[in-house]
């Protein structure tokens, strides 16, 4: 038997022809040999079949699988980047597309694999690719994992890596056996339900064979796995909520090209550069879509002196230029004869007081104690023009008596009161805004482009965004201020919005 006749060529002209999706003038295809499964696969810009074609069931399995392809896969290449921008607020990424599209068609191969008699056997390695995984422990092991059961789903492979993946971690084995399962029930159809090339119109004017819609539902399934989603093994899900919590904590300090410790900023990061110019205000438009014209009441009675700040205070010192202690020469062993000023502690103050947030006199009266040269600026949108806002309830060394029946239920000046504060600011003054995040317009309505104004705000200014009063008060106190920003402010800072 000659060498000729051991080949085994396919016919990937006559596979095509059976689309529905390609034009009335077919792609003409050709065939380009290669060395076993290294270089394989479908190019359909240039009608070339890459595969293996001696004749022995491993080049047979490498050729189903790649005319499986060449039958049920986009012949648009761009469609992966387009519907990763069309799903991008769910997590779906482009990867993500391009595994799970390759699931699909692992999918269908199996089908005509088990009557040709090509099913692939488990090679050993895939219980050690397990083990090392689950032993690595790491956020990027289990996405690793994730991928790799995407990979394998549904076949002996995948038995042997989650036994490996077992003996080390028998909750990740858990895991990744339920995403086996749904993976299977996504991908279970018949081959004509799963290859389907009838066009498809999947939304914003995205194009597709039909068949793709389970590669979207595939990737569904998968990007809920990945480690800072809810079906993550709870140690990931603990270790990437530590990891947000740091890279929040940490807005505006973040070097685009540090991706060691912060890992790669995402597009909407980015994009949330500070553009805004140091005198920014807000508009206020008519349709009622922004932010409502702040109204400070600065005429509240500031009639309770605040203990601390009017006391002139030094601090003894073993350097300096002027000698304050010259007593100390003979009665401190360290000669701390000289003096320096102790800065009074201050800051502005911004307070969310709309129906989700509360404030109360001792409140202030904490606040201030812990920072005597605090200026304290309470906000809430009552919806009752021109009658006040904002309130001015403490300002360097000052305070109310008592606050009274101050707020509403609205935001609505979020923004306006945090410019107000940037605009008050002493040099090098810390500006805290103690907010849930929620912020709203004039109607009371979320509004993403509003939250990330503000967003841009707080990056740029450096504010300090504290999540309730009682923290703000515990952190005043302690006298570290620590960002702990929330809600959609702190989903535009992490580039969610």
């Amino acid at each position: 038997m000659s060498m000729e006749e051991n080949l085994s060529i396919p016919l990937p002209n006559v596979v095509s022809s059976f689309r529905e999706d390609i034009a009335a003038a077919p792609i003409e295809w050709h065939i380009e040999p290669t060395p076993g499964q290294f270089g394989s696969g479908v190019d359909f810009a240039a009608g070339i079949l890459a595969v293996p074609l001696t004749g022995d069931s491993f080049s047979q399995r490498i050729q189903l699988q790649n005319l499986v392809e060449l039958r049920c896969s986009p012949t648009d290449p761009n469609i992966y980047s387009k519907m990763a921008g069309y799903y991008d607020s769910q997590g779906i990424t482009e990867g993500i597309l391009r595994a799970a599209e390759s699931a699909r068609i692992s999918a269908i191969t199996e089908k005509f694999a088990e009557v040709s008699g090509l099913v692939q056997e488990p090679d050993g390695s895939e219980k050690t690719i397990g083990k090392r995984l689950a032993t690595a422990n790491t956020p990027q092991s289990w996405d690793q994992a994730v991928e790799y059961t995407l990979k394998v789903h549904n076949t002996k492979a995948f038995d042997s890596f989650a036994s490996g993946v077992r003996s080390v971690n028998p909750e990740w084995s858990k895991r990744l056996r339920e995403l086996n399962k749904e993976l299977t029930s996504t991908l279970r159809g018949s081959a004509s339900q799963l290859g389907s090339t009838v066009p498809t119109n999947f939304g914003n004017g995205i194009e597709g064979p039909q068949g793709f819609g389970n590669t979207l539902y595939a990737a569904s399934a998968v990007r809920n796995y990945l480690s800072d989603a809810y079906r993550a093994p709870d140690d990931m899900k603990q270790r990437m909520r530590e990891k947000e919590e740091k890279r929040a904590q940490e807005y505006g300090k973040i070097d685009p090209k540090d991706l060691s410790e912060h890992g790669k900023l995402s597009k909407q990061e980015m994009e949330l550069e500070d553009d805004l110019p140091d005198d920014f205000e807000f508009d206020h438009p008519e349709d009622g879509s922004g932010f409502g014209e702040l109204r400070v009441c600065d005429t509240m009675p500031l009639l309770v002196e605040v203990k601390g700040y009017m006391h002139r205070k030094r601090r003894a010192m073993t350097s300096g230029r002027r000698i304050a202690y010259p007593s100390r020469m003979l009665t401190d062993p360290q000669r701390r004869v000289f003096g320096t000023k102790v800065r009074v502690k201050g800051g502005i103050v911004v307070i969310d007081i709309s129906g989700s947030m509360s404030l109360t006199q001792e409140d202030i009266e904490a606040i201030v104690d812990a920072a005597p040269a605090a200026v304290i600026l309470a906000y809430s949108d009552c919806n009752n023009a021109p009658e006040p806002n904002a309130w001015v309830l403490a300002s360097r060394g000052w305070r109310v008596k008592d606050i009274g029946n101050i707020g509403g239920q609205n935001n609505g000046v979020d923004g306006p009161a945090l410019t107000w504060a940037i605009r008050h600011r002493h040099r090098g003054e810390d500006i805290v805004w103690v907010t849930d995040g929620q912020v709203t317009g004039m109607r009371n309505g979320y509004n993403d482009e509003l939250s990330k104004q503000c967003a841009k705000l707080v990056k740029k200014h450096k504010i300090i965004m504290i999540p309730s009063v009682a923290d703000a008060v515990k952190q005043f106190k302690a006298g570290r201020l620590i960002n702990r920003p929330a809600g959609r402010v702190r989903d535009a800072l992490l580039g969610r919005l």
